[in-house]
């Protein structure tokens, strides 16, 4: 319920400083009445610890609140609603007679899923990321070719950025995704500070280097520029393989890839 609550004023915090302090104050009188309603024990310092522990949840989450707002839906009722439960989980694992076993298992349950959520910040950025894209009815088109790591997900105004690393030298890649606002390719690639434009390919146009290339192409609804430190054909290639994705495949797609990261992490 408390998740709920805070979700319906992350609606509308924007930089409203009287909204947001009511999403932090909140809790405190909302818990409270819960616990009173619930008959728990020690319900006023449950009320009290439950507050703080969410307060808490939202400063350690990887997306700030806003962000998480922008998900709409589903997406960011689970969010809230899973930070406030935890809060008032560990708070009942602090403060109620529960037997030794019993309290650091539930102790323990809200930390593993905390770190998880930490670990996961690449994950769940790109979960916010997609349904922004969808609510703006913008298709999001990515590559999850083996040989490119997706680094990070980034969405701003409309437009989804997409920064890939090539796993065997390093070179970055970056894909933009926004709507085309009636453009073509050609005028597309023309409009920015490039050198001059033409067409590499079919329906793809491209800047004159050879190295540290921009392409660019029109798919349906969807504007997609291609921009790296790479040979021409290698950008090529990743341009034509970028394809249709929904939110929980680009989600997994940058879970595997922070999952990878974390892997070498630990064996180095």
């Amino acid at each position: 319920m408390i998740g709920i609550g805070e979700a319906a004023l992350a609606q509308v915090v924007d930089d409203n400083i009287l909204v947001f302090l009511a999403m932090l104050a909140m809790p405190l009188p909302a818990g409270t009445l819960l616990t009173l309603w619930g008959r728990l024990p020690l319900w006023w310092l449950i009320s009290i610890l439950g507050p703080v522990f969410v307060v808490m949840g939202f400063i350690a989450a990887p997306v700030p609140p806003a962000e998480i707002a922008e998900m709409g839906g589903w997406g960011s009722l689970l969010v809230f609603m899973g930070i406030g439960a935890a809060g008032y989980l560990f708070a009942g694992a602090t403060a109620l007679p529960l037997s030794m076993v019993t309290r650091l298992a539930t102790i323990g349950t809200v930390l593993v899923l905390g770190i998880a959520a930490v670990l996961g910040e690449r994950s769940l950025s790109a979960l916010v990321a997609a349904q922004t894209m969808a609510r703006e009815q913008v298709p999001v088109l990515a590559t999850d070719q083996p040989e490119y790591r997706l680094d990070s997900v980034e969405e701003e105004e409309g437009i989804l950025f997409l920064h890939y690393e090539r796993r065997r030298d390093g070179l970055e890649v970056a894909v933009t995704v926004q709507a085309p606002y009636g453009l073509t390719a050609g005028q597309a690639c023309g409009s920015g500070v490039r050198g001059a434009c033409k067409e590499v390919a079919p329906g793809i146009w491209g800047d004159h280097l050879d190295l540290g290339s921009t392409l660019v192409t029109v798919r349906g609804n969807t504007l997609v520029e291609v921009t790296g430190e790479l040979a021409k054909d290698d950008l090529l290639a990743v341009l034509r393989d970028v394809r249709p994705m929904n939110a929980w495949e680009l989600a997994w797609l940058a879970l595997k890839d922070s999952s990878y990261d974390l892997g070498m992490i630990v064996a180095g």
